[in-house]
């Protein structure tokens, strides 16, 4: 209701108890289905005990499960989910599920520190000191590490991939997922020269599956993605993007005498629920934040004119409900 129409979202209404977020859990032990194979598949019932001991959920969803069966069976898997489909799921269950597992991808660490997950990210934004620590754990005989999220660039480093083969030869690198897959396509809409890097992956790391996920590929896209990635006989998981949790209504901004005041109302007879709503401007971000405070909603504006750390309190906060609404560019999400 901001620009052209007023896309609203609410966070996904299943609730986990506060145990499923601040207990620190030891990991499970898994069973095997019978098998001669080294690949072997692992059994959903072990696999969905993770699930629930870990995040609290009671099954897998949609291609989750499939996903996961494909690369912790060692193959390559290409997986097209709607945002909030559970794409995290497809990889944070198998570094789970492996007794020793590295998992590269580029997002959300302090919610999986909560759930007891050992897992870290290296990014240009930390201290040498921290970055020290995790290269140790990283060097070291029995890495405590589950997961570790880096960027497209650093995988590219010399350095870099230098220890990754060393952590391959150890067999501790059980499964590199891509996530946003989608940039390195040129074709797509998002393409991102860094991750044209990642095509020696396949290569450099024959025997460790690869999962490529992304919430946006058309057709084209898709096979430029498989290609660029050389995956090898991927299973290709595509999952409908009709949300039937979601409700979709369009309200034409010229037929609304303000249309400030129809999606203030329109927030408040919703009562206290958290939501996002989409601007095209980052000025209108701010006057419609300002808006919604003055009349009672708490709110902040997200965009990409705010430094990182404002930006990254603006998260945190409408993370823990501390404010209500984020009134946002799409720099967020």
């Amino acid at each position: 209701m901001v620009e052209e129409t007023t896309p609203l979202a609410r966070r996904d209404e299943a609730t986990i108890s506060n145990r499923w977020w601040k207990m620190k859990k030891s990991p499970l032990p898994l069973q095997r289905s019978s098998g001669s194979s080294e690949k072997r598949i692992y059994a959903k019932e072990a696999l969905v005990k993770l699930l629930r001991w870990h995040f609290g959920y009671a099954d897998f969803r949609g291609k989750q499960f499939d996903a996961i069966q494909a690369v912790l069976s060692g193959r390559d898997c290409f997986c097209l989910m709607p945002t909030g489909g559970g794409k995290s799921m497809c990889y944070q269950i198998p570094a789970l599920a492996k007794k020793a597992g590295i998992v590269l991808v580029e997002n959300q660490v302090a919610a999986l520190k909560e759930k007891g997950i050992a897992a870290e990210y290296l990014s240009s934004t930390q201290t040498s000191t921290i970055k020290n620590k995790i290269h140790e754990d990283i060097d070291s005989g029995r890495p405590s590490l589950r997961l570790l999220y880096v960027t497209p660039e650093l995988i590219a480093t010399s350095g870099f991939m230098s220890k990754l083969s060393k952590i391959c030869a150890r067999g501790l690198l059980n499964l590199i997922a891509i996530d946003e897959a989608h940039c390195i396509s040129s074709w797509g809409h998002d393409f991102r020269p860094s991750y044209r890097k990642l095509s020696s992956l396949r290569n450099q790391f024959p025997s460790v599956p690869i999962l490529a996920l992304t919430a946006t590929a058309a057709p084209k896209v898709q096979k430029d993605v498989i290609e660029s990635l050389c995956l090898q006989d991927p299973l290709v998981l595509k999952y409908s993007f009709n949300r039937p949790n979601i409700y979709y209504e369009v309200r034409y901004k010229d037929l609304l005498d303000d249309a400030y005041t129809d999606l203030s109302n329109l927030l408040k007879s919703e009562g206290d629920v958290c939501a996002i709503v989409y601007c095209l401007e980052r000025t209108t971000c701010d006057d419609l934040s300002a808006h919604l405070s003055q009349i009672g909603i708490s709110s902040a504006a997200y965009h990409a004119g705010l430094n990182d750390k404002l930006r990254s309190s603006v998260l945190e906060d409408w993370i823990s409900s501390k404010i209500q609404v984020v009134v946002a560019t799409v720099a967020f999400g």
